[in-house]
Parts: structure tokens; sequence; C-alpha cells
């Protein structure tokens, strides 16, 4: 069963519930495993009547417009036309609560769509379609009438290089390489608003993380252990617990000492003090929940919202049963006759019915030294 957060909000009006819980229900919701479970029309109503009461005065004019924010929202992120068509699975277990705070607080703050790339030695051409859904969802709140929204790519390859003990000149090669065909990409795309940053890993961020790691208790750490058992690319424990722990500063410390530095690589400046909605493939589940246990070990707050995408193999690394590189597709080097991965099939298929290969190569295949 999903979380519910104890002491119940004042009821929402009958219509926004029954709103909320039409956009809610049959939403796929993902354990651990990979049994996706519709989320009932029940439970959807007991998530919302538990919903924390709105920070905010609830003058008639706030209300109002809280009224309109959250559905607008809940339907661009994870409603039946973003599943349909958008790339989009459903959300993490406990998904829900951290959804709908977010929803509420876009009613007076920008709303940010962050998309957060991994460590990566060789980019397959597929990290292309991961900000796909995040671009579909701006568009379709900016059909709705929602403005203010800012889709963030976040390019941490920098400091999962440096923990998972990467080439850092080849991770550096080839984060500036993706980097490029990403900005490329959105400029075309035309979110009214994106931007591409890289994050650094200095001294600071390495010792913050080896804080949160020792902050755990053992069973804690364990528990953790046996989750991410064989995911992130490390090779012993603390290695595995080091990583996780970036998830904690990169998603949840942005506005904290700890924070991971960012550097805008591209486009605009995110907003400041915004409402957030990670968008990440159908991995990152085990990262939401490994954040929530750092974040009970810690006192800290629970992890924000998180959508999952359909993205089944982490689009920044190469599937292990064939994928096709982004360096080898603008060479020209495709590589037709080499078996692919289903997931990689699958991802490249989402990304050929934006654009053909013909004019997606002529769109990207500009001197990556042109790139600011």
């Amino acid at each position: 069963m999903l979380d519910v957060s104890e002491g119940a909000a004042p009821p929402l009006g009958k219509k926004q519930e029954n709103l909320l819980a039409a956009i809610l229900r049959g939403v796929p919701v993902l354990g651990h495993d990979n049994e996706a479970r519709p989320l009932a029309e029940e439970e959807a109503r007991r998530l919302l009547r538990a919903a924390p009461a709105p920070v905010f005065p609830p003058s008639a004019e706030e209300t109002a417009e809280l009224n309109r924010t959250r559905p607008r929202v809940l339907h661009a992120v994870v409603g039946p036309e973003a599943r349909r068509t958008g790339y989009v699975h459903g959300l993490p277990r406990h998904g829900v609560p951290p959804l709908l705070r977010a929803a509420g607080a876009a009613a007076r703050a920008p709303l940010v769509l962050r998309v957060v790339y991994g460590a990566s030695t060789q980019v397959p051409l597929r990290a292309l379609s991961y900000v796909l859904p995040a671009v579909r969802m701006a568009a379709r709140l900016a059909g709705s009438g929602h403005r203010d929204c800012h889709v963030q790519v976040v390019l941490a390859g920098p400091l999962g290089g440096r923990l998972n003990a990467l080439g850092e000149e080849t991770v550096a090669e080839q984060t500036e390489l993706l980097a490029h065909c990403l900005q490329r990409l959105l400029s075309f795309l035309g979110p009214a608003a994106h931007s591409v940053y890289r994050a650094s890993a200095p001294p600071r961020v390495l010792g913050a993380l080896t804080d949160l790691v020792a902050a755990l208790p053992p069973d804690r750490r364990a528990r953790i252990l046996r989750r991410l058992e064989g995911k992130g690319g490390a090779r012993h424990e603390e290695q595995t617990l080091l990583y996780a722990a970036a998830h904690v500063l990169v998603h949840d410390r942005a506005h904290d000492r700890t924070h991971v530095p960012l550097t805008l690589r591209h486009g605009t400046p995110a907003p400041a003090d915004p409402a957030v909605i990670d968008v990440g493939s159908l991995q990152e589940r085990h990262f939401h929940d490994v954040r929530r246990w750092f974040a009970r070990a810690t006192g800290a707050d629970d992890p924000g919202a998180l959508i999952l995408t359909r993205h089944s193999v982490p689009p920044y690394t190469m599937a292990r049963g064939g994928d096709l590189a982004l360096r080898d597709f603008l060479d020209g080097r495709h590589h037709e006759d080499d078996p692919l991965a289903a997931a990689a099939r699958h991802d490249l298929r989402h990304l050929w019915d934006l654009l053909p290969p013909g004019p997606l190569r002529q769109l990207l295949d500009a001197p990556v030294g042109a790139a600011r």
C-alpha cells in the first residue's frame, strides 16, 4: 500500500476531489519489483484527503488558483494522455503525496521538470529520448494555460564518474557531447524555457557524501545495499552507498550548504525556489526509496515528486544486449546489422517518432565546438 501522511488536511471540495481522483485512478505504481499496480480509486481518494493543507492562506482567489493548477499539473505529468503518448509509465511507491505537494506548490511558484543524467563513458543515442517526456509535459501544461514551466537537465556525469572510478577525461568528453546535442534538440523542440547544467564534485561535496553515509544506522545501510545490489555501476559496498547518497544531494539538497554545484552550459537559468518534479527512468524508483531512507536517518524531509518514464535501462548507459552510441550515429556508423536490446529499440523508436535518423543527424551535426 502507498504511504498516507498522518494528520489529514481540511477536506477538498467534492468537485476537486472527483477531478483529481479521476486523473490518478489507474496510474501504475511500481515497487522494488517490476510489478506495476494500478492505483485504485478509493486509495487515490484516501491519499487526496490526507494531503497536507496549503502553506499559504486559503483566500478565495488562492483556492481558485490552486484548484486550477493541481489538475493541470497532474494531468500533464501522469494523466491518461501522458501515459498513452508521452512515454510515461507511472509513479514510484510513496509517490502520490510528494506529487500532490509539488502540484499544489506550482500554484504559486514556477514549476521545474528536472531530468538528471548519470555518468557514461559511451553515451547512447537513445539518451536524447530521456528529455522527451518532460518536454511533452511542458507542452501539455502550456496548452492548458499554465505558465512558468521550465525543463531543467542536470548532467551529473562528473560526479558519478568520480564516485564510480570512471575515466574522467572520457566522461567529460561524453558529457560535453551530450550537452551539445541536448541543447540542439531542446532548441528545436521549443520549450519556452530550458537549461542544461553540468554538475561538479569538489571536495566539500565528497565530504558531504561521506557524512551522509556515516549517518546511516547499520540496518538502514544493509537495506540500501540490498535494494541497490547490481545497480548504478558501483563495484563495492562503500561505492554503492556514496552513489546512493549522491542522489540525495542532487535531488533533495539543492538549497543547503551540501548542494552539488551546477554550472549552466546552455539555455536560460532555472528559476529560484521552484516546485520541482523529477522525471526519471524506471530504475529511479529504487533510488527514490533509498532517498526516503536517508531522509529518515538524518531527520530531513522526504524526497520530492518523481514521475517514472518507460525507459527500463538508464538511457545514459549502453544497453548490454546491444545499443547505438551517440558518437557513432553522428559519424554515420549505424551498425544496422548489429543486435539491439529490446530497451534500446523501444527508446530509439520513441526518438524516431519525433525525428527520423536523417533529419535528427542533420539537426545535431553542428560542430561540437560551436556549443557554448
